[in-house]
């Protein structure tokens, strides 16, 4: 399919308060995860054939908040139902991990969220009852902290899990909570897909506007330098990996810059937003184009004659 519509919802997603574990300790999810259903029935409306939603789209911050990994395979479960309800295809994130063996061993079964496909259900639910009163026996010990991995998943339009990709450079405050990072901004990583021979590089992605404070306040700089530094990124990364990259950060109030696009060598931008306000912005795109691209800069033939690697037939 060398024509594709991609869907760039840029959500603010909702981050769980931190302290003690509330009553619903869900509640967070809910919310992002019915928004994320919403976003998904509308771009379909709207013709996409993929929609990307940003990082942390479904649990929001899990610093300080390692217990929302927990129902990471419901989320997933949730998100596939989603996906095949609508065919259509669905990006983004997902953090996994689970507490020492002898208490997962004792984790609740049931989904937590199978409510939100429901219409009228009664809330809190049985299964939600039931996390609840898990977490308040279990997670107040030391060994239920589990060691989490940012997961990008692609779920295809018949709802199955295509692949996912671990989160291997981890932006520095990341690393005290996360495992396997801000791997946009590693040009090794993108070469690694581009060795694959790949047309579409999606990147979910949770950069604010003060990811680089407050070293910045350092030096007199532009006032716009965080989203002109992603979307320099962005562009060196398509032309780069002669690829079209598709970026989704969130988007909203206060901290939030939004910015998500797409990028291609010969077109520079092709769409997406300029700020950051939150909806859904479409965007057009034809693998096709990168046949001209890739003829004229050779980036790609130049660095297989370079490292000696086999050439891919793309």
């Amino acid at each position: 399919m060398p024509k594709l519509r991609v869907a760039l919802a840029q959500t603010s997603p909702v981050s769980a308060k931190l302290g003690s574990i509330p009553d619903q300790p869900f509640e967070n999810i809910d919310t992002n995860l019915r928004d994320i259903a919403a976003r998904v029935a509308e771009a379909k409306a709207n013709g996409a054939d993929v929609v990307v939603i940003p990082e942390y789209g479904a649990q929001g911050i899990c610093d300080g908040r390692q217990f929302l990994a927990f129902p990471a395979e419901h989320i997933y479960t949730f998100l596939c139902k989603v996906a095949l309800k609508n065919s259509i295809c669905l990006v983004g994130t997902v953090v996994v991990g689970k507490p020492h063996a002898k208490i997962t061993g004792l984790m609740p079964r049931r989904s937590p969220f199978h409510h939100l496909l429901e219409e009228d259900a009664q809330v809190p639910t049985f299964e939600q009852k039931e996390w609840a009163e898990w977490m308040k026996v279990y997670v107040q010990t030391e060994e239920t902290a589990p060691t989490l991995v940012n997961e990008a998943f692609f779920i295809d339009d018949k709802g199955e899990m295509a692949g996912t990709y671990a989160k291997r450079n981890l932006w520095h405050p990341e690393r005290k909570y996360l495992t396997s990072g801000w791997d946009m901004s590693h040009p090794s990583d993108a070469q690694a897909l581009s060795n694959q021979g790949v047309d579409l590089i999606f990147v979910p992605t949770f950069w604010t506007a003060r990811d680089s404070y407050p070293q910045l306040l350092q030096f007199e700089h532009e006032p716009d330098y965080e989203r002109n530094m992603v979307t320099s990124i962005c562009f060196a990364r398509a032309c780069e990996t002669e690829a079209i990259w598709i970026m989704c950060n969130a988007g909203g109030e206060g901290e939030f810059m939004g910015g998500s696009g797409v990028w291609q060598s010969l077109r520079g931008r092709v769409g997406g937003f300029s700020a950051s306000d939150v909806g859904i912005a479409y965007v057009d795109v034809n693998t096709d184009d990168l046949r001209t691209a890739r003829a004229l800069y050779k980036i790609r033939e130049d660095f297989v004659a370079w490292s000696g690697m086999e050439r891919h037939p793309k």
